[in-house]
């Protein structure tokens, strides 16, 4: 774990050890907090003067059972953990896993241990009044209708392929990505002792409105509406 400074500290991408997961400013005082309350899972056994609802993971275990190659997501280990401590229903609300590029990597192992928790047999229903999927097999499992969790879209060969609808933040983003390119590229050969800070602060522009776009396309992604990839 790195753990970031203090909000207001900048910090440069070389400060953080390549491989590493990052936290906020305080997240182990924070976690401690709560573990006076609610179970906290740690990766190492609790310092002593951490609440008794703090314990290490039994990872040894979760593995033996499931296996030991495929772990992409804390979401992942919480169902497989309440799995062996005997649960069998399961309601998963708020977990998309379909943004950013981090929770891309972690959704293909999620759906993969639902699925083998589910096994071959099962059922779905959908319940239209509450806006739910209702799985039924070796589990019973709930997902909202609008998770892209367990859902394609579409049924590859047998459906046509949906066309996304004109998304005028793509034109921007990719307007704005070029910009940004060229501009960086002008201040790697600026001339030396050329004030260049009308160049750094137009460089801020559109850095604000890159942000902008992704965050917007990031909310449509998330509510349903298919996002073309990008490149500059």
């Amino acid at each position: 774990m790195w753990f970031a400074p203090p909000k207001g500290q900048p910090v440069h991408v070389k400060d953080i050890p390549q491989g590493a997961y990052i936290r906020p400013h305080g997240h182990l005082e924070w976690l401690k907090a709560q573990a006076a309350q609610i179970p906290v899972w740690l990766q190492s056994a609790p310092p002593a003067d951490w609440p008794v609802n703090a314990a290490r993971f039994p990872i040894e275990q979760i593995e033996a059972e499931f296996g030991g190659d495929y772990w992409t997501s804390g979401p992942s280990y919480e169902v497989a953990h309440f799995y062996m401590r005997g649960y069998r229903e399961f309601e998963i609300y708020g977990i998309h896993l379909s943004t950013e590029h981090e929770y891309r990597e972690q959704r293909p192992g999620f759906e993969a241990l639902l699925g083998s928790l589910l096994g071959h047999k099962r059922s779905m229903t959908v319940d239209k009044d509450r806006g739910l999927r209702i799985y039924e097999g070796n589990i019973r499992l709930v997902l909202p209708v609008e998770s892209p969790i367990l859902q394609h879209g579409w049924k590859y060969a047998y459906q046509p392929k949906p066309v996304a609808p004109p998304n005028p933040y793509v034109d921007e983003l990719r307007r704005t990505q070029k910009q940004k390119a060229k501009l960086v590229q002008a201040l790697v050969h600026w001339p030396v002792g050329q004030d260049k800070a009308a160049a750094l602060e137009a460089l801020d522009d559109l850095e604000v409105i890159e942000i902008d776009c992704q965050q917007m396309l990031q909310r449509s992604h998330g509510n349903g509406t298919l996002t073309a990839s990008l490149g500059v």
